[in-house]
């Protein structure tokens, strides 16, 4: 069996006509289909199909699954059906990754406001290419900080588990507290005149991307040439670094620099 996708997220309710118009005109969606004789309605979610079911007897308490609508302001989405007399379970909570609070419609079920805390919602819906240039747009501005001697620039869109190599080091460092020691040691003591990043490319599996390019570094009349690689992992935070290696290409001796003006 291969499951293509989702169709419709069905909740039973008692009263279609009356359901119909609380998820139509108190929430706000999209209807798209509605039959008295088939007792059913639809309503445009973004990603997903809300199906109601009426003419159902409900059990006094309703169990079940939840639909999760994503919201702009979950606060002010709450304040809103208040005014309207919604019954609004509890206050809005804050989860760090996400703003969630739950909401009655008349019949009982459960529908959720809520509102990633990257801003995003539904699946995914970024291409790759424009996954290439956020990534590349990350590593830009880390490299930014590195050649004013601020490491932290990596160190904040680096995960917990990152590992790292570079050829300096006799073995893996494992974990964003060793990668932390070790760029402490370093901090304040890199300063770049410029640098430049060649032959950037970045390829995709599933939620990994792997971010390869040339380095070259331009310091005190020198330039250091270096190969780098990343491994970014897409989490609900945004891409984070799982992987890194530095490796040294080629020593460029007393070259004349020309640095930007």
């Amino acid at each position: 069996m291969k499951i293509c996708g989702t169709d419709f997220v069905m909740y039973q309710v008692s009263d279609l006509a009356r359901a119909a118009k609380f998820y139509r005109e108190t929430l706000g969606l999209t209807q798209e289909m509605y039959s008295a004789d088939w007792q059913w309605a639809e309503f445009n979610c973004g990603n997903v199909t809300l199906s109601l079911h009426g003419g159902v007897k409900l059990p006094e308490v309703i169990l079940g699954g939840r639909i999760a609508l994503a919201v702009d302001d979950v606060s002010a989405a709450c304040a809103e059906l208040k005014s309207k007399g919604v019954h609004v379970v509890g206050e809005p909570v804050d989860y760090s990754v996400c703003c969630a609070v739950e909401v009655l419609d008349p019949d009982g079920n459960t529908v959720i406001l809520h509102k990633r805390a990257s801003g995003t919602f539904g699946q995914n819906t970024t291409t790759e290419e424009q996954d290439s240039a956020g990534i590349l747009a990350l590593e830009r501005a880390a490299l930014d900080r590195w050649g004013k001697g601020d490491p932290s620039g990596f160190l904040e869109i680096s995960a917990p588990d990152v590992v790292y190599f570079d050829n300096t080091q006799e073995r893996r460092l494992d974990g964003l507290e060793a990668l932390t020691a070790l760029y402490e040691t370093i901090r304040g003591k890199i300063h770049l005149d410029r640098y430049d990043l060649f032959n950037p490319k970045v390829q995709f599996c599933g939620d990994a991307a792997v971010l390869t390019y040339n380095f070259v570094s331009y310091a005190e009349g020198k330039a250091q040439r270096w190969n780098c690689t990343e491994v970014y992992r897409r989490t609900p935070e945004g891409w984070r670094i799982i992987q890194t290696h530095w490796s040294a290409a080629k020593l460029i001796a007393q070259c004349k620099i020309e640095t930007n003006s």
